[in-house]
């Protein structure tokens, strides 16, 4: 994989994971810091390397007027393992305020469908999350 692509899909998963944060238009400190150590571990990365990709994918969210590319970039990328553990990442960005808002529900099941992810599927990332959390 070359570097750029590389570059895209990180700012793709971290665009979709801010915009579900976003979704319920109050981010909280708590949702940036969940955001950055899911893509610090997601993709084995450096905080200092987090630090950029979320201030870059911040920028290009802002600009963006839609999400479906950045769903594509994953969808084209990620195996259907790699789509149920971000759907799982993206379950815990919209529950880090201790709330699943009715919006951000609705994007997950956006970026789910966007992703093929089989409804079964989601429902048991879900509660699966739930547990965890």
């Amino acid at each position: 994989m070359d570097n750029k692509l590389h570059i895209n899909i990180k700012n793709a998963a971290t665009i979709l994971l801010y915009s579900v944060a976003n979704a319920d238009e109050n981010i909280e400190k708590k949702e940036i810091q969940t955001i950055k150590e899911i893509i610090i571990e997601f993709f084995s990365i450096s905080t200092e390397e987090s630090y950029s990709i979320i201030e870059n994918s911040i920028i290009e969210f802002k600009k963006s007027t839609s999400f479906f590319k950045y769903g594509q970039i994953l969808n084209e990328n990620f195996s259907y393992q790699d789509k149920l553990d971000f759907i799982c990442c993206v379950f815990e960005v919209a529950y880090s305020d201790n709330e699943l808002h009715f919006k951000e529900q609705h994007l997950i099941k956006q970026i789910a469908g966007i992703l093929n992810i089989e409804n079964k599927d989601l429902i048991k990332s879900k509660l699966e999350i739930k547990k965890y959390l």
